[in-house]
């Protein structure tokens, strides 16, 4: 049974596509992205990292000034032992970003992880107890290896879901080609067909978000949904 959309708002929010495109607009040059690699490292200088890249001076600021009016990267003035203050930049977000586009299926996810979007539950509770297991520990010396071998566990866990991510999509691609073969084959209007893959597809909960991607009025959408109700 395909879950109808009740009338109210669940459209994505149009701030989360500008805050998309601005991380996209960010990162599609090479040059930016060695430097927040180089960054994600440790806080660096624009010569020290001029020279370990291998770019100009002038190019590197060029970038690092981008990034800072979006927000990206931080800097602050720090005394040097040898000379005059510098300016030390830093890294200022912790994002994650997936896109995911194929035939039937279009999906780009956006977010910080500075701390958990929501409350976590299952599996990731033990790795958090294990943080704050070792994080109470006296002696810093003694927290290398535990901490070595959480971060080990971690990126193994990630590495797991990425794995099942790739079988995920592979499945649902396949799944959403069938729904495409049998939405050609209802007798119904082309519209019809088309407000129907788009709940299908897209998971859109609200009327407006599907008068929105489809370009119909939200009238006609409730009508088409009313129909659906009846046949489906």
């Amino acid at each position: 049974m395909v879950a109808l959309p009740k009338s109210s708002s669940g459209a994505e929010n149009a701030s989360d596509e500008e805050g998309l495109d601005s991380i996209l607009l960010a990162i599609e040059n090479p040059v930016r992205r060695k430097i927040i690699r180089r960054l994600s490292a440790r806080p660096s200088y624009q010569l020290q990292m001029s020279k370990e890249l291998g770019f100009s001076q002038q190019l590197v600021a060029k970038h690092l000034d981008a990034m800072e009016d979006t927000g990206l990267v931080s800097s602050l003035m720090e005394d040097s032992p040898h000379g005059p203050r510098r300016r030390e930049y830093l890294l200022n977000k912790s994002i994650s970003l997936s896109i995911d586009f194929a035939p039937n299926l279009f999906r780009a996810r956006l977010f910080s992880f500075d701390s958990p979007e929501s409350e976590v539950s299952g599996d990731p509770n033990d790795l958090f107890r294990s943080l704050s297991d070792v994080a109470q520990r006296p002696e810093e010396s003694g927290k290398m290896k535990p901490l070595g071998s959480l971060i080990t566990e971690i990126d193994k866990r990630l590495a797991n879901i990425q794995d099942e991510r790739s079988v995920l999509l592979y499945v649902r691609h396949l799944a959403m080609k069938e729904v495409a073969k049998a939405i050609s084959g209802m007798s119904m209007a082309w519209d019809d067909k088309k407000a129907l893959y788009q709940l299908i597809n897209e998971r859109e909960n609200s009327v407006e978000g599907i008068s929105r991607t489809l370009r119909l009025r939200e009238e006609w959408v409730r009508g088409v949904i009313a129909s659906l109700q009846k046949n489906i």
